[in-house]
């Protein structure tokens, strides 16, 4: 984030809010058909997948036409069509036609192994049923002492030792291999004996039938090699309902490892930000209510993923702008204000926009002398050499400096920092704004910093926090936008962050090694080429692994350096979208 980036965005959020988006076309009352997922792929005979087909209108709004579409296969040898579901038939590939409004879609399909069973799956199939039915949340066995002597790992974290607890522990009680049906994790599951979290499926379901399936292959445990989730797909990715009671079907699947995918609609925890405006059902299913946003979450595994919608009135009065939007962000602003449906406010006058952006630049109120030179002055360009004439100000530094000083943590700690690094470190940081250097070069250099607190002031932000765990929260929240802390003991309930995940990130910090210099007030922080983290489960030592990234090559270099050149490039996706929603 330089200064032409500052200039940018402060004009544009000061000045105005434009948008010139093409008028709707009359004429043409449906833009287009679109069919989710975008491709069918059905393997064994077990599998199955839901198609959704969703029209555009001209004016952007989208309705689920799922249930008046036509489907017909090209080859119906191959696949069965049930409503908007397919079940394989037999191996080949086709095409899903999908006819509604007017228009027509083809969907590709391929089926491959439809004459073999998939085996049971507990890591695939048995865990998802026990978060799909909250068995494994803080509030029932996920506790940390369980519930009712039976306890599960919370959200999963422990499949291994969820299978042991319930296949080896309190002799065997809770399975009964010769009749599945009599297990008492069946018959609490369905009611049938006395269960402090109540019915949580029926003998007909699909998760019951799943339960079944296991106990009566004998509860296998999954071979070491089995196919891990690899991502999570929700359907439709954005949606624009118009209309009070207008429904918009949701669905999920899952990719995996091996390069197979699979419908787990009936297995996801959907949710929604805001109940007012978009309810969803436990099956994905959105009605339209108030008029408002919301983000649709849907959480299977250890990925979540969302999906926006926009819900408006029917028949609402609006008018589309025609004015030229001033520069790109005024652009992206009017595009979501044009689906919002809600029309740009008008051009500030010049006492507001010198009072805001004064504020905004240097963080105080222009002078009356200011005030009265900006509003005498004719120049139509006056308002753009303010914005100029503010970002080279020395306050303008000072403002920003505080606000990253707060970030960085410059403080002093009793009996651990003294003023003079922690004065040394602002100073820094005041002359790196100052001096317009780029911020991904700012954030490099303090997370690779090495030597005294006093000669290299950004090593500061490794002596304000000395604990390992928590230094990797820090950079993670701080230059990430992401909140690990979660994953310390579990894995994340909201966000795709494992144990594994979180003990990988803080291997990259085990290796910090710091001594007291010269000055009893300087601490000299260095590599010191040892030290590990180790997984609390497992006990194992933890690579250093990127946060949604790759295990990198850190032998004989390091790990901090590593970290810093991937985590302000353009390789980790949530560095510059960080930085830009602080901005």
């Amino acid at each position: 984030m330089t200064r032409p980036f500052l200039r940018r965005c402060t004009g544009s959020l000061a000045i105005l809010l434009l948008v010139a988006v093409g008028a709707a076309d009359a004429a043409a009352p449906w833009a287009k058909l679109d069919v989710y997922p975008p491709d069918v792929n059905l393997t064994t005979s077990r599998d199955m997948q839901r198609v959704i087909a969703v029209a555009t209108r001209a004016d952007g709004v989208t309705v689920d036409v799922t249930k008046q579409a036509k489907f017909t296969l090209a080859d119906p040898a191959l696949a069965k069509i049930d409503g908007n579901t397919l079940y394989p038939q037999a191996d080949g590939e086709t095409a899903l036609q999908v006819e509604a409004e007017g228009l027509s879609v083809s969907v590709p399909v391929k089926v491959a192994h439809a004459a073999e069973d998939r085996p049971v799956s507990f890591k695939l199939d048995v865990m998802p049923v026990f978060m799909r039915t909250g068995c494994n949340t803080g509030s029932c066995h996920g506790s940390a002492r369980g519930k009712d002597g039976f306890r599960l790992s919370l959200f999963g974290f422990d499949p291994e030792g969820d299978h042991f607890r319930l296949t080896r522990e309190a002799g065997a009680r809770r399975v009964n291999l010769a009749v599945p049906q009599d297990s008492l994790l069946m018959e609490k599951a369905t009611g049938a004996v006395a269960h402090t979290g109540g019915k949580q499926m029926t003998a007909d379901s699909e998760y019951y039938a799943t339960m079944i399936r296991w106990l009566a292959a004998g509860v296998p445990e999954d071979p070491a090699d089995i196919a891990t989730v690899e991502s999570l797909e929700i359907f439709p990715p954005a949606a624009v309902i118009e209309g009070k009671d207008s429904i918009q079907q949701f669905l999920a699947r899952a990719k995996y490892s091996d390069g197979t995918d699979r419908d787990v609609t009936s297995l996801t925890l959907f949710g929604t930000s805001n109940d007012n405006s978009a309810p969803i059902t436990e099956d994905g299913l959105v009605t339209a209510a108030a008029r408002g946003e919301a983000f649709i979450s849907a959480r299977f595994n250890v990925h979540t993923v969302g999906s926006q919608v926009l819900v408006l009135p029917a028949e609402l009065a609006y008018t589309q702008p025609t004015e030229q939007p001033v520069n790109y962000v005024d652009e992206l602003v009017g595009a979501k204000l044009h689906k919002l449906r809600v029309e740009p406010s008008g051009l500030c006058s010049d006492e507001e926009f010198l009072r805001r952006i004064t504020i905004d630049v240097v963080g105080s109120l222009p002078t009356p002398e200011e005030y009265n030179a900006f509003l005498a002055d004719q120049d139509p360009e006056k308002r753009r050499k303010k914005i100029d004439e503010l970002l080279e100000r020395k306050a303008f530094a000072e403002i920003w400096a505080m606000k990253w000083a707060e970030l960085l943590m410059v403080k002093t700690v009793q009996n651990q920092v003294e003023y003079k690094p922690m004065l040394l470190y602002s100073t820094w940081l005041t002359s790196q704004i100052e001096n317009n250097v780029p911020l991904d070069k700012m954030v490099q250099e303090v997370l690779a910093s090495t030597g005294g607190t006093f000669s290299s002031p950004a090593t500061n932000f490794y002596q304000v926090e000395r604990d390992t765990l928590k230094v990797s929260e820090n950079v993670a929240q701080i230059f990430m936008g992401m909140r690990t802390q979660c994953a310390q003991c579990h894995n994340h309930p909201f966000d795709r962050w494992t144990m594994d995940d979180y003990y990988g990130f803080a291997a990259f910090f085990s290796q910090i090694g710091r001594k007291t210099g010269e000055d009893y007030r300087e601490t000299i922080v260095f590599n010191q080429g040892g030290g590990e983290v180790k997984h609390p489960v497992s006990g194992k030592n933890m690579a250093p692994k990127f946060l949604g990234g790759d295990v990198p090559d850190v032998a004989g270099k390091d790990r901090r350096r590593v970290l810093a050149e991937w985590i302000a490039s353009p390789e980790n996706p949530f560095f510059a979208t960080s930085v830009a929603n602080r901005v």
